[in-house]
């Protein structure tokens, strides 16, 4: 009776808390709800707070990222323009092949809509041949007073009218500022430079020290100032701006009449602009707008969930348990396999065993219980203290598990970013235009992309894996380049940029500019050595084609005025070279060969001048082509003979030529001196020797030219137009007919003079022309008729021909006006021409020709009288026909004005 009383105490205090328990755990299903709930707008709050700081970072980045972009952009294109400044050829100032490298350049940078030259006075050449001033340009005068680079304000093109900067450079002899190169950059570029990509919401402008805006998104605010961009009234906005034109950077939030917008603002650095960029404020809100929503069906979905799992893993089993612990109180000694609960969770698992051992060991204990009761109190005050610490365990490793799945998948994401960076990094490396490698400790490379593959011809195992100074460096230069690795890693200190070559499979060199950096390992020690480099090698075999070009002379590859300019003024007071010794040369008759045979046999000439001079002279020997038909050679540590045998040997190397070359004699003028030896001044020494030359010249000029012409005449001789005694025909034709109307003596000279040599000037012209048998063309008439030219300047330029000079010009003037080169008519040609024509049609006529049978002399005859009046003198040519028909001299017969 008493365990009856005592169970049913027990088991009715068992059923109170079951029916407690049911109420608390639909609470804590709640109390979890509303707790989710809670954290879910918490997290809307923290979330919209970390978007909104982020937001601020990004834009903030955004802005310093744009205005280094355009400080590079800008360095970029003065650099390019120092490159220009700095050749030999902008510092010659020959305007033409200035405009012909500006032109080329224009082509090849793309991003200088203008190229332009101007010289110390202001007078500016563009590129496309656009001549004008700069003095008014502020630029310019910043450029000549301080021989630096200048970026200048926004400005009106001169050239099309276009907004544009202009980047200009100095252009400088020594220290002197001689000029500058300028670029014309269209303001659209910078713009485009600074504009957003697609599905970007910012926007950025660019405003200069005074307020001017220099780019906008909305073109009507390209250079206007700040006052029309938004509303006035804003005074954190007209704040902002101040603060910009100051030079400041920053970030605020201001109300525009679009709405509130963050606005980062940073100074570009090198120019006084400053760059500014929008980024709604609703972008963040626009973002968090689904956010709430989201998280309340996560809330919800989340509860029922854990409502579903709660009843069937811990509700039932629980009840299970409850409605065991009544049946228990009924049937204290039932079987203990009836007390069966299903639940995956362990504790509740746990429990139920626990409760089944616990029923056996009641069935024990109670029968004790008469003598044990508080033996069993404390036993199953024991029992329930481990179910609550099990529960408190529970607890714990869900908190544990929930932490460790947290930082797998944080872990995970990390992972993944590290991948996509590395295959990234890895992308670029191969495919850009560049030879990108990195090399250990020991020079052993460990990568290198396709792109020095392809340009050293190499396969990449024979390559990665070997040492690169072996590889790609020339025996040469390989030792240095070692010691220049042991250096590096031994002071861990390295030069970022330098230039060497390397090493074709094909064994040619590849010069190279690098761009070093140090590896370093997690402990801090250098592991090797990252390097990118670019092919340079036709950039530098350009360089020094323009070098050469700018230092030579394109006739006869001989050293040119400028170098000859520059070298006098390096061997100037320079007493280590002393004494100097010049010479002066001056090919004779040049301008008559020009004249007559052609600026090309003229060039022929200087051609062999400078190949005769250049062989009479030592290695160390400067020779020069100083002028058009000028010479000069310097000769460093030469004494008074020394210079006295190297005239001689010139001397001796032109009478050689002569000797083997009898149909065009060369003549040269010479002079020369030799400087002191100490305070040597080379421009007394140049003036010395050239007047020297030019008293020789004036002693040898008459002789020259008669030389030349002589030579002309000999090779006029050798043509087929001078052969079956035309000439000599002629001369009697004319010595006939001049009788026949009583000429002087001296006259009669004056015709077989001009009877003999009024053809000289067809040695200038071409052989194609000359000897063609069919019709000549247009333009090769017109060559043809130039030949009475020639021979008058040939004629003036000898003194026994002068007198004839005038006449061979006009000996193909027709009567009624229509001949050449001059269109005289009638008694305006002289009567020496008119007495030629007849007797050399006459002679031609009647003459066999490779292409045609000559005439009978009643023919020929015929065709004079059919011509008379046209293209002879009608009076003359009646008089010619009755000479030739009767054999007759006719001396008696007068010619009548």
């Amino acid at each position: 009776m008493l365990f009856k009383v005592k169970m049913g105490i027990f088991m009715g205090g068992r059923m109170k808390k079951k029916k407690f328990k049911i109420p608390v755990t639909v609470l804590m299903i709640m109390a979890l709800t509303f707790g989710l709930g809670g954290l879910s707008f918490l997290a809307i709050y923290k979330t919209r707070s970390v978007l909104m700081n982020n937001l601020e970072a990004h834009t903030t980045s955004l802005t310093h990222s744009l205005s280094s972009k355009v400080s590079l952009w800008l360095n970029a294109h003065e650099s390019k323009l120092e490159i220009m400044a700095n050749i030999p050829l902008m510092k010659s100032g020959d305007k033409d092949l200035i405009l012909s490298y500006l032109n080329e350049e224009v082509q090849r940078n793309q991003g200088y809509e203008e190229l332009f030259y101007a010289d110390r006075e202001g007078n500016y050449l563009q590129n496309t041949g656009l001549q004008g001033s700069l003095t008014e340009r502020d630029y310019f005068n910043k450029v000549m007073a301080t021989g630096d680079t200048i970026i200048s304000d926004p400005l009106y093109s001169k050239g099309n009218g276009r907004h544009i900067i202009v980047v200009a450079a100095p252009i400088k002899n020594g220290s002197k500022v001689v000029g500058l190169i300028g670029g014309c950059i269209n303001l659209s570029e910078l713009t485009e430079l600074i504009s957003a990509k697609d599905g970007e919401v910012s926007k950025a402008f660019i405003v200069q020290k005074d307020g001017l805006m220099i780019t906008h998104p909305n073109e009507e605010f390209i250079m206007t100032y700040n006052g029309r961009m938004y509303n006035r009234s804003s005074l954190g906005y007209k704040d902002t701006i101040n603060k910009m034109i100051q030079g400041e950077s920053g970030i605020t939030r201001n109300t525009f009449e679009d709405g509130d917008k963050y606005l980062a603002y940073a100074p570009v650095v090198g120019v006084n602009w400053s760059l500014g960029v929008t980024v709604p404020a609703s972008y963040v809100l626009n973002q968090l707008y689904y956010l709430p929503v989201y998280f309340v069906v996560v809330t919800v979905c989340l509860g029922l969930v854990l409502a579903v799992l709660m009843r069937r893993w811990f509700v039932r089993p629980l009840t299970k348990l409850a409605r065991f612990t009544s049946e228990l109180n009924e049937n204290i000694y039932g079987l203990e396999n009836n007390y069966l609960v299903d639940s995956p969770v362990i504790e509740v698992e746990s429990l139920a065993t626990n409760f089944r051992r616990m029923a056996v060991e009641l069935q024990d204990n109670f029968r004790k219980l008469a003598n044990s009761e508080i033996s069993l109190k404390e036993e199953i005050y024991n029992k329930m203290t481990v179910q609550k610490d099990l529960e408190s365990s529970y607890e714990e490793l869900e908190a544990v598990e929930e932490e460790l799945r947290y930082n797998y998948e944080k872990l995970q994401s990390k992972e993944k970013m590290l991948r996509e960076s590395e295959r990234r990094l890895r992308s670029m490396l191969e495919n850009v235009k560049l030879i990108t490698g990195i090399i250990d400790m020991d020079g052993n490379i460990i990568f290198c992309n396709d792109f020095i593959l392809g340009l050293t011809g190499y396969e990449k195992d024979e390559v990665v894996g070997h040492n690169f100074f072996d590889v790609f460096i020339s025996h040469d230069f390989r030792r240095k380049a070692k010691r220049w690795l042991k250096g590096v890693l031994a002071s861990k200190d390295i030069v970022v940029h330098n230039i060497y070559p390397i090493r074709t499979k094909a064994g040619n060199n590849r010069f190279v500019h690098w761009n070093h950096t140090l590896l370093f390992d997690a402990d801090g020690n250098v592991s090797g050595i990252a390097s990118i480099g670019e092919d340079i090698t036709e950039r530098k075999q350009f360089q020094e084609k323009l070098e050469h070009i700018s230092f030579h002379d394109a006739i006869t590859d001989l050293y040119n005025r400028t170098y000859f300019e520059e070298k006098m003024r390096s061997l100037q007071g320079n007493d280590s070279n002393s004494p100097v010794g010049i010479i002066v040369c001056d090919v004779d008759g040049l301008k008559l060969v020009n004249d007559t045979l052609g600026h090309s046999t003229g060039d022929k000439l200087l051609w062999l001048t400078g190949t005769i001079i250049k062989k009479c002279f030592r290695e160390e020997d400067l020779i020069f082509r100083i002028g058009g038909d000028e010479f000069a050679v310097i000769l460093p540590k030469s004494d008074l003979t020394v210079v006295e045998k190297a005239c001689y040997r010139i001397r001796k190397g032109v009478e050689k030529y002569n000797l083997e070359n009898k149909e065009f004699p060369l003549s040269l003028s010479m002079g020369f001196a030799v400087s002191g030896t100490t305070n040597v001044n080379l421009d007394e020494v140049f003036k010395e020797a050239d007047d020297g030359m030019y008293r020789e010249k004036l002693h040898r000029s008459k002789s020259t030219r008669s030389a030349i012409v002589q030579a002309m005449m000999k090779a006029l001789e050798a043509r087929d137009f001078i052969t079956e005694g035309h000439a000599d025909r002629l001369q009697d034709l004319v010595i006939m007919l001049g009788e026949a109307i009583t000429l002087s003596e001296r006259t009669l000279s004056d015709l077989r003079l001009l009877a003999q040599f009024h053809d000289i000037g067809k040695v200038g012209i071409p052989d194609r022309i000359l000897f063609k048998t069919g019709r000549l063309t247009e333009d090769e008439f017109k060559e043809m008729q130039r030949h009475s030219e020639i021979g008058h300047r040939i004629a003036q330029s000898a003194p026994d021909l002068l007198p004839i000079s005038d006449f061979i010009l006009r000996h193909h003037e027709w009567w009624n006006g229509k001949g050449y080169p001059l269109g005289l008519k009638e008694e305006e040609i002289p009567l020496e021409c008119r007495i030629l024509a007849i007797a050399d049609a006459y002679d031609a006529m009647t003459s066999n020709r490779p292409y045609r049978k000559g005439m009978s002399q009643e023919q020929a005859l015929n065709e004079l009288t059919k011509n008379q009046g046209i293209q002879f003198d009608p009076i003359l040519v009646p008089i010619f026909n009755r000479m030739i028909r009767s054999g007759a001299s006719m001396r008696q017969v007068r010619y009548i004005n």
